[in-house]
Formats: C-alpha cells, structure tokens, sequence
C-alpha cells in the first residue's frame, strides 16, 4: 500500500493514519493541505475532494460555500439564517415573494415547486396560489440560538434545539456539500459539531 500524502510505502513506517478508510498515511505526512500543520496530534481531520484539512481551514472552506437561496450572496457564519428544507436565507431575505412581508418565527408558509425558482410563500399567498404542490412549513431561526422547521399540524411538542453558530455553520456547510449524507457522514459531522447523530439527522 502506498502512503496518500508523500506516495511511498506505508512499510517503510509502522505508524499510519487512515482517514474515512479510503486513504492511508504515515502519521509524519498527515498534515494540513491549507496551513501544513501536522495533524499526527489531531484526534480528527477531515477529508475533501481528495484534499486533508485541519478543523479550523475545513470550516473556512466549507462557509465559503453556503449562498443565501434567495439573493444567492455569501452566508457567512456571523450572519442570522432562515432555513427552509434545503434553503437557506438571510433573515432579511426570509419573505413572502409575492407580498414580500418578512416571515417571522413559528409561521406557517411554503416553498411553491411548481416552478424553477421554488418560491418562498406566507400562508395568505399559499392559499391563494395552492393546488397542493407546495411544501408547508413552519418557519425556525437559526444563528444564534434557532431551531429547525417541522412539519405543519404536527400534534407533539417537541423539544427545540438550539445551535451554535459554529455548528449551525458546519450543518449549512455540510447540506450544502450533500443533501442526503450517510451514516458515516452523519457521524463525523456529529463529532465536528458535537451534537448527537439523531439531531445532525
């Protein structure tokens, strides 16, 4: 086998890394693809397109990545969000499309899917333009401290769960990345966040 990092035989060390168990390293070559720090003292690092970061230059990388659903500029990880299945949007951005009032926490709106641009729609515009393709929401803040959507008409209270904007940032990041990610993903990213695996679900 052949180190991932300086490309020689991992015989040559007995001491390797594995990462995400597709490539291995000598522990000497793991080191930081943005910084070059070592990471043989690191307990985790993480892998992306074939490149390995150290936690601090993998967040910078994937907040660079999570674009606002409506005015499609940049999120950054100070910024208050609205998030809307697979949207995310500025909390000013958060809006009616068609009557442009700012949705607020806990009302009830959807995304319309019957065209291209999914429009974001109060329940008043819902009504009016609703055949029932829609996706009905209620609406959670995040940054600093907000809580996910869940479905309407839920009948059960549910404990709301509130993030980091850390957290938040490396959640966005990371559905942005992959919508859908495995048990392994879910993992990792409940260790990068420390949330449990059920609630980065």
């Amino acid at each position: 086998q052949i180190c991932y990092g300086c490309r020689s035989s991992l015989a040559t060390a007995p001491v390797i890394a594995s990462v995400s168990g597709h490539h291995q390293w000598h522990i000497n070559c793991l080191r930081c693809s943005e910084c070059d720090q070592s990471l043989s003292h690191c307990r985790s690092c993480y892998l992306k397109n074939g490149r390995i970061y150290c936690k601090s230059d993998y967040l910078k990388l994937i907040n660079q990545l999570i674009k606002c659903s409506k005015c499609y500029r940049q999120i950054s990880a100070s910024d208050w969000v609205r998030r809307a299945g697979p949207f995310v949007y500025h909390l000013a951005c958060f809006a009616c499309d068609l009557c442009q009032r700012q949705l607020s926490t806990g009302e009830q709106f959807t995304i319309d899917n019957q065209t291209n641009e999914s429009k974001l729609l109060c329940k008043l515009h819902f009504g009016i333009t609703s055949d029932g393709n829609g996706d009905e929401s209620n609406s959670g803040a995040g940054g600093g401290g907000g809580g996910g959507g869940g479905k309407c008409g839920s009948k059960t209270k549910r404990v709301r769960t509130t993030f980091t904007e850390e957290q938040l940032s490396v959640l966005q990041a990371n559905f942005q990345l992959d919508s859908n990610p495995d048990g392994q993903d879910l993992e990792r990213i409940a260790a990068l966040t420390g949330l449990s695996k059920r609630v980065t679900q």
